[in-house]
């Protein structure tokens, strides 16, 4: 009869650690330790397991350790305390070891167990590792406060009820993990249900709808079925049939990104990919094209040379390795060509033109002549973004239309002025 804490723990002792990192634990089992069922524990249980609990006793109470692995590692001759006999032949004999990962204290308050997750004190080397009682146990697994979702039961603890706090739950990003044919869908499924299902028994004054939104994306078509029967559940699909209940899935263009534009209209990675990032990049900013005066649409065509200058400037083209600054200066030219001054334009606008145009003349006359060196300097590059602003800002083009917006920034837009962007973006690139 067992009559101190001692002899307790002696009667559920099962190991001792042998190594200890931060993140796993390896004990060596002794050969009296249970082999498949635990009789010692207040009611058998099955040991040893993976995925079962035990304990490490510590100063504070008792680090909680999960089994990931089990093994067997042959010894020269059975260790027993106590036991030797030299008149055998030694032969090769099985030890167990096991590994575990250690996930929490269980303390003693008030005369009861609490489970926190995480250690103060790790374990030595050298302790001995013991089978958790069925009031430890439940500790363990009736952690934790607001627990009102019953999401299954636990058959370490003669089925107790698993209980789950869903605002814990769904607070923090959550995975479920598990092989092919487990019960992945079953188990997303089920939470989605039972977490629905106790709001409704906890919602107060009677009423039935629960103020909770789920979105299911199942490219499998796993879980139409699984909500079939709520009134409330709303199911798109791409393809429907009559009669079954499912809503046609309509996605605007404007939620397109780059890759799936460019996989849409087949566009070839040099080209027009690039083509396609710029419209995108001007119809996200603003910028439209339709119903604009021709000052405006020549804020738009600099807006994009702009853009364009920056992106040079950006990856050192100008000065950079050949045949960077010659296909700069190509570039260049031909974006000096394309601007010219018109009677539509203000005389302010011309005069701003014509001083880009005789800019741009002066810094082509030395590079014209034989063996001459094409490179710019940041100097000359930064005067050109000068008159290139100047210009914008006559036409009246926006600051926020010259600014660089990301390409794929969810920014709705008419389908319309994407065209009429890819056009105009197709004449300057």
């Amino acid at each position: 009869m067992i009559t101190t804490p001692m002899d307790q723990l002696a009667s559920l002792r099962i190991g001792l650690v042998e190594y200890i990192s931060p993140d796993k634990i390896e004990v060596q089992l002794d050969i009296e330790s249970p082999d498949s069922v635990a009789l010692n524990t207040g009611t058998p249980r099955s040991f040893p397991r993976v995925n079962g609990y035990v304990l490490i006793p510590i100063d504070l109470g008792f680090v909680v350790g999960q089994v990931s692995w089990i093994t067997i590692q042959r010894s020269p001759y059975p260790k027993r305390k106590g036991f030797q006999d030299f008149g055998l032949i030694d032969l090769p004999f099985p030890l167990r070891r096991m590994e575990l990962q250690p996930v929490g204290t269980l303390c003693t308050k008030e005369d009861r167990f609490k489970f926190k997750r995480g250690l103060d004190t790790f374990p030595s080397v050298g302790d001995i590792v013991i089978l958790p009682t069925d009031e430890q146990l439940r500790s363990i697994i009736e952690s934790g406060e607001n627990r009102r979702v019953h999401i299954g039961n636990s058959p370490l603890v003669g089925n107790a009820k698993v209980m789950i706090d869903p605002d814990r739950l769904f607070g923090r990003h959550l995975a479920v993990l598990g092989n092919t044919g487990s019960g992945k869908s079953c188990s997303v499924a089920g939470l989605i249900r039972w977490s629905l299902e106790s709001a409704k028994r906890n919602i107060a004054c009677g009423s039935t709808n629960v103020n909770s939104r789920f979105i299911v994306l199942d490219p499998n078509g796993e879980y139409s079925k699984a909500f079939a029967d709520k009134s409330d559940a709303r199911i798109y699909s791409v393809n429907i049939e009559a009669g079954d209940g499912k809503r046609q899935l309509q996605v605007p263009l404007w939620l397109w990104n780059t890759d799936e534009w460019c996989g849409f209209t087949k566009a070839s990675p040099k080209t027009h990919r690039t083509t396609i990032v710029h419209a995108l990049k001007s119809v996200r900013s603003g910028i439209h094209f339709k119903e604009l005066t021709k000052e405006r649409e020549l804020a738009s065509h600099v807006g994009t040379l702009i853009n364009a200058l920056k992106e040079y400037v950006r990856r050192g083209t100008p000065w950079g390795i050949f045949p960077g600054p010659k296909n700069f200066r190509e570039s260049l030219n031909k974006w000096n060509n394309g601007l010219r001054p018109s009677d539509s334009y203000s005389q302010e606008l011309n005069d701003s033109i014509s001083n880009l145009n005789t800019y741009v003349n002066d810094l082509e006359l030395p590079r014209n002549k034989p063996y001459a060196n094409i490179d710019y300097t940041r100097q000359e590059v930064n005067s050109l973004l000068d008159f290139l602003n100047n210009i914008f800002h006559i036409a009246g083009g926006k600051e926020e239309e010259s600014l660089p917006t990301d390409e794929d920034c969810p920014i709705p837009y008419v389908g319309d002025n994407f065209i009429r962007s890819i056009e105009a973006n197709a004449e300057i690139l």
